[in-house]
This record gives C-alpha cells, sequence and structure tokens, in this order.
C-alpha cells in the first residue's frame, strides 16, 4: 500500500500503477497519525513541494507512529542542504521531478523491498557531503590527539580578529616569518587549508575563549 502526500502526485501514480493501493493525505491532516495507525502504509510518499515547510513535523509523525513504513521524497532537487534534510529524517528515496511515472512506480517498488534508491544528481549530493563528514571526522580526531601552543592560539585569536600576518608580527613583536610557521602549522595540525576554516575550528573547541 502507497500513502502519497500531494493531489497531483496521487493522481498521477494512481493512473499509472493499477498494482499499487494508493491512498492520499494532506500535509496538515489532523488525523494524519490515526490514519497512519488505521492504514498502515508500507511506502509513503511525500511530494517535496507540498510539504511548506512542515517536513520536519511530518517525518516525526510518521517516526513516532510508523517507523517501519519507507518515505520516498518525491520531486526533491539535487541541492545539499535539501538532500540532507531528508537523508536525516531518514527518507529511503529520492526522485526528482521530471521522473517518470514508469520510474516512478518501479522507486515504490523497490524502496518497499527494502533498497534505497536515488538518482545519480541526488547520489551526488550525498557523496559529497559524506565526504565532507569524513574529512570533519579525520579533523576531530587529529584536534583530540593534540594540542596547540600557547602563541599557536594567540596567532589563532588576532586571525579571528581579522588581523593578517604582517599586523600579527606586529603585535606579537615576531617575525613575518615566524607568524608565517606558526600559521601553516596550525592549518597541518588541524587539517585545513583556509584561514577562516581554522578560526571556526578553533571557536568549536574554544581555543578562543579567554584564558
Amino acid at each position: 500500500m502507497l500513502l502519497g502526500f500531494g493531489r497531483l502526485f496521487i493522481e498521477c501514480l494512481g493512473s499509472a500503477a493499477p498494482d499499487l493501493r494508493i491512498i492520499g493525505a494532506e500535509i496538515g491532516d489532523e488525523h494524519l497519525a490515526a490514519r497512519l495507525g488505521a492504514e498502515r502504509p508500507d511506502v509513503i510518499a511525500v511530494d517535496v513541494a507540498s510539504t511548506n515547510g512542515g517536513t520536519s513535523a511530518l517525518l516525526r509523525t510518521i517516526a513516532d507512529v510508523l517507523p517501519e513504513a519507507k518515505v520516498l521524497a518525491y520531486g526533491i532537487e539535487p541541492e545539499e542542504q535539501m538532500v540532507l534534510r531528508w537523508v536525516e529524517a531518514g527518507a529511503h528515496g529520492y526522485l526528482p521531478r521530471d521522473t517518470s511515472l514508469a520510474e516512478l512506480r518501479r522507486t515504490v517498488h523497490l524502496i518497499a523491498a527494502g533498497e534505497v534508491q536515488a538518482p545519480p544528481e541526488v547520489t551526488f549530493a550525498l557523496c559529497a557531503r559524506l565526504a565532507e563528514l569524513a574529512r570533519a571526522k579525520r579533523r576531530s580526531h587529529a584536534i583530540e590527539s593534540l594540542e596547540l601552543t600557547n602563541r599557536e592560539i594567540d596567532v589563532l585569536r588576532l586571525i579571528a580578529a581579522g588581523l593578517g600576518n604582517h599586523d600579527i608580527a606586529r603585535h606579537l613583536s615576531l617575525s613575518f616569518h615566524t607568524v608565517k610557521n606558526h600559521v601553516q602549522n596550525i592549518f597541518k595540525k588541524i587539517d585545513v587549508t583556509r584561514r577562516m576554516e581554522a578560526v571556526e575550528c578553533a571557536r568549536r573547541q574554544g581555543w578562543l575563549d579567554p584564558r
């Protein structure tokens, strides 16, 4: 059984999937929880355009009432933040709006069978995010195993204040090359390549707090 959100979506899929029992629902239905419990659909297809910002509340309701149901995000854009919002919400399938009805029907069956389905552009966004998370994890492990020196912390604080290397050198009465070496050592220790990345990392670790 398929529970779908979005009237046009339901009407279109219903005509192309006679082997599926399709029921419609509205995002703001106050009786949604009771309906989920009564109907117990195998797949819940959500037209992302119909959520109107209510994605989190909808998926919380689904997770609370019917955690075993598979969620399909239909009409998703290959934009990283949108993809991540649905991934973190536990969606099992992702389809752009120009997906053919035959592919939509096929995906519903695959998701119901326990497979995770996503088009290449969504997969690319997911892989990019996974690579970013992997880098952040490596950086976190590196941070846990090191302590920046007091001088490196001083340099980081001045970088956070917007000073360049020449100004930092004057402020700390150091040579420009010494400051440059400190900056390079900081970058290497916490695995970053840009000054603002180093500042953001330092803020998360509390290194910029007054001692």
